[in-house]
């Protein structure tokens, strides 16, 4: 965003607040240089995009008139109610308990909007969101945007830390500082960035904690942002976090149909508490008063045909093979004291590189890769930036989702000798 200088007083504190995202710059040096491969940018495989299925399903809407029509009118700002009702009962054949009531429900322009209504609704300067260390840096952006002091919990292979969210909110309690905390993000099911999943064990400890730690006058909610929730290639089914609050009182699941559909459909959904739901509406009718009709509606059939199921079956095997490819060069051409997770389902790998070596911009692993005309995510993007405590300054975040399978092997060559060339 472009700012008058000497005018900046005139924007208000929110625009001050927000900046452009650490990424943007990752994100355009392939268009500066198209000899640089990136493996930073987190989209979905052009060459999977349901463009012939789209087709289909629009021709389809299109024989008939009226409802070609109506598809193409002003929606309502909560989403098409058949699509809703469609996506109340996949919801309750995921487990979660029922009936759920479709006005709970509510369409939105991918879960990023969702993500920013919650925020909007629940958060004011100076309130406390505590988040997955790392998490999603996007989202970041958000709770900066509102003026949130967001503090970071460790994680492990299986999710946040028990006991490092317990020690979180003592020290808030003891600090007078609990009354503030408004809301956990959690990214339940293979994280951005790390590609890992909470354990059913863990999504209940966590739960259990966020509730000892509530009360009516001090109430904590949870996002559970569920993106990467049908990208699942092996192991075990586990249930949504939200199956632990069946009066649906404490967490807001988000969802999206941009990872395993079409991201240019920009249609994500939310099951809500009751309670905030029309907070949450009253907000998205200020912003847009309703997404797009005709996205909800190319979505239901897909749905209702079994078209998405589908579409999102043959997504799995996909990213599993390029997965498998990317695990195969990490394992052969990268020096051992370099460790990564091996994400079952997803899109990332996060990698760790030893402790004296830098991943950040201006350090020499990054310019030893910047030279090779190769990018990755450096992983200090996506911590809780918190005055007084150290982050980790040696991961990194790789994307093997968008990139094709060739150039992504000859990306993670240069990146392994930038690696090497790193540790001498």
């Amino acid at each position: 965003m472009a700012v008058l200088t000497g005018r900046e007083h005139r924007l208000s504190a929110r625009a001050r607040r927000t900046k452009e995202p650490q990424i943007s710059w990752l994100l355009k040096k392939p268009l500066e240089n198209p000899n640089i491969i990136s493996l930073a940018a987190g989209l979905v495989d052009q060459q999977t995009l349901p463009a012939r299925l789209i087709q289909q399903l629009v021709a389809e809407l299109f024989e008939n008139e009226d409802a070609a029509k109506r598809a193409l009118q002003y929606g309502t700002t909560e989403g098409e109610a058949n699509l809703r009702r469609l996506l109340a009962s996949r919801l309750e054949q995921a487990g979660l308990q029922g009936p759920i009531d479709p006005e709970n429900v509510v369409l939105t322009n991918g879960s990023q909007q969702l993500l920013f209504l919650a925020t909007d609704v629940l958060v004011d300067p100076g309130d406390i969101v505590l988040v997955e260390d790392p998490t999603y840096f996007v989202y970041m952006g958000v709770l900066d945007a509102v003026g949130a002091r967001t503090i970071g919990v460790p994680t492990d292979d299986e999710g946040i830390i028990p006991e490092a969210l317990e020690e979180t909110l003592r020290q808030l309690a003891a600090d007078g500082d609990l009354p503030r905390v408004k809301l956990l993000y959690v990214m339940t099911y293979f994280q951005n960035p790390k590609g890992s999943s909470h354990s059913w064990r863990r999504r209940e400890q966590i739960y259990e904690i966020i509730e000892r730690y509530s009360s009516d006058e001090n109430y904590i909610y949870i996002i559970e942002d569920a993106a990467y929730y049908e990208l699942k290639f092996e192991g075990e089914d586990v249930p949504f976090l939200k199956t632990l609050d069946p009066q649906n009182e404490r967490v807001l699941l988000a969802m999206t149909f941009s990872k395993a559909f079409a991201p240019g459909l920009r249609l994500g959904y939310g099951y809500l508490p009751s309670e905030l739901t029309p907070h949450v509406l009253n907000q998205k009718g200020n912003h847009d008063f309703g997404s797009g009709n005709l996205a909800q509606n190319l979505v239901y059939h897909a749905l209702k045909t079994g078209a998405f199921d589908s579409h999102s079956a043959m997504l799995r095997t996909r990213y599993q093979r390029k997965r498998d490819i990317m695990l195969d060069v990490l394992r052969s051409k990268f020096p051992p004291e370099v460790k990564y997770l091996e994400p079952k389902g997803g899109l990332y790998v996060w990698v760790t590189m030893p402790e004296n070596v830098s991943t950040s911009p201006g350090g020499r692993f990054f310019e030893e890769a910047l030279a090779r005309e190769v990018l990755y995510v450096p992983g200090c993007y996506c911590y809780a930036q918190e005055e007084g405590r150290q982050k980790p300054d040696n991961q990194l975040r790789l994307c093997y989702a968008y990139i094709e399978e060739q150039p992504m092997i000859e990306g993670l060559h240069r990146l392994a000798d930038a690696c090497v060339a790193a540790l001498r």
